[in-house]
């Protein structure tokens, strides 16, 4: 079990945590009301006295903590769920999937050296592919391409680049936040819930179109009322859509982590 702590909080603070943790819906107003002027049960309670709150220090939220504190353990999801390891038939011949992966280049935790321009996204773009390059040169293409066979997780080395791969969509999935949600109450439902967050997560490495696409109707059912779990199904539906053929299982995979997430977050 966690430690027990106490935090003091003046009546006034305790006001002002409320409205700021539940929002000025009725139950919120009802208790502000009551704690602000000494109803009948804060009579206890003098005008300056403190409140003893207990905090659990193992507690958590369903919004805990901000995207960027949590966009580490999103960038592993996407990469153990979705993208996975190593990828380069150009120079590893022992690599399949060359025909169908054409317009790919050399690609690691789904970061395309080639169609994603990725050494020119940042300067952590840079470093990861400059660190597969010094471990080409280390080994020798030969050891290299068999050491870093298919799928390969980049072994000593991943964490490292995973901490890179991780920079390099969060500044990605920033400025397609900056470019393509104008509407303020659309950014807050989906860095709110922890469904959509992953959809739109996974849209950066899906792409500015994709991205723009997929937000462009969480935004039209935002202003339309929507609830959370609406919003859940039309991210699904729009998935459904536009990775449907021969990414249908790969769809349902992600449809269905989408799924559970938001459960979490709805519960």
């Amino acid at each position: 079990m966690g430690k027990k702590y106490v935090v003091r909080l003046t009546r006034q603070e305790l006001v002002n945590l409320i409205s700021e943790q539940i929002g000025d819906d009725s139950l919120s107003k009802f208790i502000k009301n009551m704690l602000s002027t000494g109803g009948s049960n804060t009579d206890t309670l003098s005008k300056d006295s403190d409140v003893n709150i207990p905090v659990d220090n193992k507690s958590t939220s369903k919004t805990s903590g901000s995207v960027e504190s949590n966009w580490k353990d999103v960038t592993k999801q996407v990469i153990d769920e979705f993208e996975g390891g190593y990828w380069n038939h150009w120079q590893c011949k022992n690599h399949p999937y060359a025909s169908m992966y054409r317009n790919s280049g050399e690609t690691l935790f789904g970061l395309d050296r080639k169609a994603g321009n990725i050494e020119n996204l940042a300067p952590e773009g840079r470093e990861f592919f400059k660190i597969i390059d010094d471990e080409k040169k280390r080994l020798g293409m030969s050891n290299f391409c068999k050491k870093w066979r298919y799928n390969y997780r980049a072994g000593e080395l991943e964490e490292r680049l995973t901490d890179l791969a991780s920079k390099i969509m969060f500044g990605e999935y920033q400025k397609n936040m900056s470019n393509y949600v104008k509407d303020p109450e659309t950014r807050k439902r989906i860095e709110g819930n922890k469904g959509l967050l992953l959809h739109m997560a996974y849209a950066t490495w899906n792409g500015p179109g994709n991205f723009n696409k997929f937000v462009k109707k969480l935004e039209t059912a935002v202003k339309e009322g929507k609830s959370d779990k609406e919003l859940v199904d039309i991210a699904k539906n729009s998935r459904t859509n536009t990775f449907g053929g021969d990414w249908s299982k790969a769809t349902a995979k992600v449809n269905s982590l989408i799924d559970k997430e938001a459960s979490s977050s709805l519960a």
